[in-house]
This record gives structure tokens, sequence and C-alpha cells, in this order.
């Protein structure tokens, strides 16, 4: 397994705030969510939990984003020896793991470490020292939405990464999660961004992950009473698996509004718009979107 891992951890000080609940759903979810048809995304995997093509989908401009070769999941440690398999015929180059050190060690990828010509890309930080900013003014729990009008900043280097092997052209590519909903919920969003597919495209992809999520292959077999004594992720999955029990709880707001809205709303509010973000925070200004759109549409 070649394992490459970039950039410097994040400056964070402060014990993460549980109620933040980064990498789960809020806990106070009621509004009801529209199912969305679109099933064909999604590969047939025992183990799998959220793996699914990005592609075709239309850009404002009428082109395609190219299938089988742009991915997205959620944590992959349960795939079976014939899932892996079946994506061993994809003949994937890449996985870039967006996922916290106390998650790797609890949820190893054994996939890639199977496949020595697979590229891991990770980039090194650890939950429990994350730090959220509370919105100005305001002096409560940071919560989901918190996290989310945080989260271009938290994960800048790992946007960067995951841009950077896109525009290296090391696809077929997957980029993953614990839940792939949040963290890669916002990779995919402005990969689609990038591309030219419009805004309720990308919303609608963002909330399939409600639909094709599976918390208990996420789980797993983990031991997390045990584990939390030690592991800040496996104390926070403790809290949130009753939250869990009947299924994944819906990206929205008790208004109705997706989460990954508030994201977009941050980004535009900071720096007037996603391709700014992307140009300015990302070093993905117009040559490289030109060149992923020539990579990854047809």
């Amino acid at each position: 397994m070649k394992i490459q891992s970039r950039g410097i951890a994040l400056a964070i000080s402060a014990l993460l705030t549980f109620s933040a609940a980064p990498f789960l759903q809020a806990e106070t979810q009621t509004a009801p969510q529209t199912k969305i048809d679109d099933s064909s995304r999604l590969l047939p995997l025992e183990g799998g939990s959220n793996f699914r093509d990005l592609g075709g989908y239309t850009t404002a401009d009428n082109k395609t984003v190219r299938s089988g070769v742009l991915f997205r999941s959620g944590t992959m440690s349960s795939l079976t020896s014939a899932d892996e398999k079946t994506l061993n015929k994809r003949h994937f180059k890449t996985v870039v793991d967006l996922r916290s050190q106390e998650e790797l060690a609890l949820y190893p990828n054994r996939w890639v470490s199977h496949n020595p010509s697979i590229s891991y890309i990770n980039h090194p930080y650890s939950v429990a020292e994350m730090k959220l900013n509370a919105p100005e003014g305001k002096n409560k729990p940071i919560g989901i939405e918190g996290f989310y009008g945080n989260i271009s900043e938290l994960y800048q280097p790992q946007m960067k990464m995951y841009f950077q092997e896109l525009l290296n052209n090391n696809t077929p590519l997957v980029v993953n999660c614990s839940a792939g909903q949040d963290r890669t919920g916002f990779a995919s969003a402005l990969l689609l961004s990038a591309l030219g597919v419009p805004r309720e495209t990308i919303v609608q992809d963002y909330l399939l992950s409600t639909q094709y999520r599976r918390p208990a292959v996420e789980r797993g077999d983990v031991d997390l009473e045990a584990a939390a004594k030690t592991n800040a992720f496996a104390k926070m999955m403790l809290h949130y698996n009753k939250k869990e029990s009947k299924g994944p709880m819906p990206l929205i707001t008790a208004d109705g509004t997706p989460f990954i809205n508030i994201a977009f709303a941050h980004i535009e509010q900071k720096y007037g718009s996603v391709e700014n973000y992307l140009d300015q925070a990302l070093d993905v200004g117009p040559t490289e979107i030109n060149k992923l759109k020539t990579l990854y549409l047809q």
C-alpha cells in the first residue's frame, strides 16, 4: 500500500465539543426529506455503505460527467472479499480518505491494504483536537449547522489534496469519510460545482446519502464501549448510535434547509463564489477548472 500524507496537521487546540457531531447527523433534525430514485449510481456491495458513482450528471452547458471514474463512499472497513473483487474490476488508482486518525484506528481500509497499486491519500489530523468557531454573536453549542459553516476552512488541506489527485488524473478515484455524507458530501459538491453541474442537482446528489447509507455496516463489529475509553471518535459514535437505530437521519435542518447549503452560503459570503474559493483556498483557478472539465466531462 502506498501511503501519501501531505501538508501539516490542523492547528487546532481545544477538545471537540461532542454536541457539534461533525461527522454524524444532528440530533434535532425532524423535517421530512423527499426520496430521489437514483439507485443506478449505487455500487452493489455486500459490505459497502453509500459507495456510488458521481458520473452521469448534466452540466449547465449540456455536457455530462463521465461515469466510472469519480466515486464517493462511506467507510470501507466492512467490504467482503466479493466486494473487493467487484471493485478491483474497476481498476481504482486512488483512495482519498478524509477521516481522522481516530477513525482510521477503529476502521482501517483493508481493501487498499490488499492492493499495493492503489494510492492511499490521507491528511493526518485528530478529531479530539478540532475546534469549531462559533457564529458571530452566538455562545451556544456549535451543532451540525456550525460544522458546515466551518467545513471549508477545517478541511481545506484535504480538499487541496483531493483536487490535486483529480488534476493529476489519478482515476478511477473514490473519496470517502465515515458516513460518506458530510466531508465527502462537501468534496463532491465542490467537484460537481467546478464541473458546472447546476446547484439543484448538486444538492440532490448530496441528499442521496440518507437513502444509501448503512449505519450498521459503518459501525461494523468494533467494541465501541471499550474503544471509547481512549478513542474520541468511538465516544462520539456511542452517543449517536441510538439516534440512527432506525436508519440515517435526513441531512436537513428543522425547516428543511439542506446542510450543504450552509457550507455554500459561508463560502459565498467569505469568498464571493465557489469559484473564488476554489481559486483562492485550493489553488484551483480557471486553468485548473478547464482541465477538470476536459478530463471529466463528455
